[in-house]
């Protein structure tokens, strides 16, 4: 009997471990990874037009100045540079940007866009770099701290002493920012 209640023991204890075993559970593990990629990215939010109004007067020895801007807002990191076309009108010998006047075909006011100085990219009236559509000409305000909107001032100039016709000068530029 004693071999009999050792292999009934025996049954058992391997029908329990058995059972046991089909109960177990098995893991495994593996990574998965996380990625974003942040594309340079620039959006221009606003332009403000260089309206020199009322103030230039022909007879004046002194130069009028008038100011716009071009608001943009860049991912932190993107460099953009930012062009300035010569306008609709400009001389086809010099390049100089001309305003037309509205009711006078023909009738033109020669003015130049100029690169803001300092810092706080502000006109001061003694700019002297020409903001144009290549080379050095071209805006580089260097690399975007941050997607705050940044305004960048356009500073504008009609020279003294043109002889111009009395009406409503206008031209449009249009302005490239590249990153």
């Amino acid at each position: 009997m004693n071999g009999l209640k050792s292999t009934l023991a025996t049954a058992s204890l391997l029908a329990l471990f058995t059972q046991g075993a089909a109960h177990a559970t098995t893991s495994i593990t593996d990574t998965i990874d996380v990625t974003a990629t942040i594309a340079a990215s620039c959006a221009i939010s606003s332009v403000a037009a260089v309206d020199f109004g009322t103030n230039y007067n022909p007879s004046n020895t002194s130069p009028t100045y008038a100011g716009g801007g071009i608001t943009i807002a860049c991912v932190k990191g993107t460099h953009p540079t930012i062009a300035l076309s010569g306008g609709n009108n400009p001389d086809t010998v010099t390049g100089a940007r001309r305003m037309t006047n509205t009711s006078v075909p023909g009738e033109v006011l020669s003015y130049s866009l100029f690169k803001p100085t300092g810092a706080a990219f502000t006109c001061t009236q003694t700019e002297t770099e020409t903001w144009g559509a290549s080379g050095l000409a071209v805006f580089d305000p260097g690399p975007a701290g941050g997607f705050a909107a940044t305004t960048f001032s356009i500073c504008g100039k009609i020279d003294a002493r043109q002889d111009v016709t009395t009406g409503t000068y206008t031209d449009q530029v249009i302005a490239t920012v590249t990153f």
